[in-house]
């Protein structure tokens, strides 16, 4: 159902993404300044009076992972953070401002956040936790063998990612998804929507299987 998927489109990326966005509730953030890279206080704030908490945001580049936060803050139970990254995000700057390298470290003052789990590689996953888990996706983990995104990545295979976040689907109870990492050339576009839709089916299965039942329901009673 579209009110499960948010996308933050700060840039209009998921213009070009036309499947997700048709079973997704889209937030045009395109009016927005000072956003990219780091953002001020108030700013958050008022991102997350015009967001809801979905079941997966999209937040679009890497360069906006930070907005990531927002959707930490409405968690009112105990929880761990799972996160995805080519990079640590938690940086020790002194800034005012909170920054796509630094929101983890601005994360880990929350006082329902239990612990902090940074995966690069598929054998770096967390096998027992003991909350509930967040999880926060950044395709950058992913090799630029299957994904350019115009700046450092990892290694991962697609698959790898897929698998891994399929272990956490079953095994953890999950409390909720971001997923960021939009290429910056348009000729990727294609690529990346494949992979954000398969992370979908993985994270909404029981949604998608429902749908699928009405679907074929219908179709038997035309």
């Amino acid at each position: 159902m579209k009110e499960d998927v948010l996308l933050l489109d700060f840039e209009g990326v998921y213009l070009f993404q036309p499947k997700l966005l048709e079973r997704s509730k889209h937030l045009d953030l395109r009016h927005l300044r000072s956003v990219k890279y780091m953002c001020h206080e108030t700013t958050l704030t008022l991102v997350g009076k015009l967001v809801e908490q979905g079941k997966v945001a999209f937040l679009g580049d890497s360069a906006y992972h930070h907005f990531s936060y927002v959707f930490l803050t409405f968690i009112d139970t105990p929880f761990e953070l799972v996160v995805f990254d080519n990079h640590r995000d938690d940086t020790n700057k002194v800034s005012t401002l909170l920054t796509c390298d630094g929101w983890i470290r601005a994360a880990k003052r929350l006082k329902n956040l239990e612990a902090v789990h940074i995966v690069r590689r598929k054998n770096e996953l967390p096998r027992c936790l003991k909350h509930p888990i967040y999880l926060s996706i950044d395709k950058d983990v992913l090799s630029d063998r299957f994904l350019k995104l115009g700046w450092s990545q990892g290694t991962m295979k697609p698959e790898e990612l897929l698998e891994a976040v399929e272990f956490l689907r079953e095994k953890f109870e999950i409390v909720g998804v971001d997923i960021s990492g939009e290429p910056r050339d348009a000729l990727e576009m294609t690529r990346s929507e494949e992979i954000n839709l398969e992370l979908l089916k993985i994270l909404l299965k029981d949604e998608f299987s429902r749908a699928t039942l009405r679907s074929s329901s219908q179709h038997h009673r035309v």
